[in-house]
């Protein structure tokens, strides 16, 4: 098992930050680092299966067709990246050039904590009480958010069964690209305190440890069921949205404003609940972004930005009534 694992994570880690230097070369992101690039790229492949995934679903294509038409879409995403390796060389020798920063007290804690809690979802696996076998009627939200087609699709590339992906394997993709999102929140808020920086990505490993109390509360999915939809919605979409909210605010830039719509649609896949909640945090946040710099662009690039979203939801009442 520890060889599907390094395996999954090879093919994870090293796809999704390829495309994620291909999707930072079209829109120019530059010198934002490999973690930026990971994390990136992982929002882009939800996104796209989201795309590709509803349509195919709507017209009854087989599971066999998806994934081969998901996986070359994928393939030629990560072959983009291939091109960008001076992108890739500049990030490296920054971070040759800088590691030290990431030696902080924080830094550290942060990481011996991660691993603790690897280690302690690995020991002690979390089993859901609710698949009693009782027939149910199919509730047709999740024809738009088919989450466990993602890991479905990672069992077919790499012939591991859909429930060891999912229990078994999941868990060591999720947990560090949900603190790689932290990271990246970190170094925004804490943009010139390496030492801030260290401390905020410890807190945020702490918080999900250990201020949970409750199964199904969102900071406890990260720690029991980092396989969830709703798991990943809330410890890795949400967060997400958050930091590209907090640079389009800053920085402006049509380039933030199309990553938080991305972000928003990939969200859309791992719950139906994504579909909501997107709209309404990043509606709130530019309504009072726009009351304070009084200027309406920023109202009008929220709602462009959440329209993915808003059309699934219409879509959604249509297909319930």
């Amino acid at each position: 098992m520890r060889f599907e694992i390094l395996l999954t994570a090879l093919l994870f880690f090293g796809g999704t930050c390829l495309t994620g230097y291909a999707v930072r070369r079209l829109l120019k992101l530059k010198k934002e680092g490999i973690v930026c690039s990971i994390v990136v790229g992982a929002l882009c492949w939800w996104a796209l299966m989201e795309l590709i995934l509803v349509p195919m679903t709507m017209k009854l294509a087989s599971f066999s067709s998806f994934v081969v038409v998901y996986s070359a879409v994928v393939a030629l995403f990560t072959l983009a990246g291939l091109f960008c390796w001076q992108d890739i060389l500049d990030d490296l020798k920054t971070f040759a050039e800088n590691w030290k920063q990431y030696l902080t007290l924080g830094h550290l804690a942060a990481l011996l904590l991660i691993v603790f809690e690897l280690w302690f979802l690995h020991h002690h696996m979390y089993l859901e009480w609710d698949e009693t076998g009782t027939p149910l009627e199919f509730d047709k939200r999740y024809v738009l958010s088919l989450w466990p087609i993602y890991y479905a699709w990672l069992s077919k590339l790499t012939g591991v069964a859909a429930t060891v992906m999912a229990h078994t394997i999941m868990p060591w993709l999720m947990i560090p690209l949900a603190y790689m999102v932290y990271i990246l929140i970190g170094k925004r808020l804490y943009e010139d305190d390496v030492q801030l920086k260290g401390m905020f990505l410890a807190l945020a490993v702490l918080v999900h440890l250990y201020m949970s109390g409750e199964h199904t509360t969102g900071l406890s999915f990260l720690t029991i069921t980092p396989w969830v939809g709703k798991g990943i919605l809330a410890a890795i979409i949400l967060p997400a949205l958050f930091y590209w909210l907090l640079r389009a605010m800053r920085d402006g830039g049509a380039r933030n404003w199309i990553m938080l719509g991305v972000t928003g649609l990939g969200g859309c896949l791992t719950s139906s609940m994504g579909i909501m909640l997107t709209p309404l945090f990043v509606g709130i946040a530019v309504f009072l972004l726009t009351l304070q710099k009084r200027q309406l662009r920023y109202l009008a690039y929220g709602i462009l930005s959440c329209l993915p979203c808003i059309l699934l939801g219409l879509y959604y009442i249509r297909l319930t009534h």
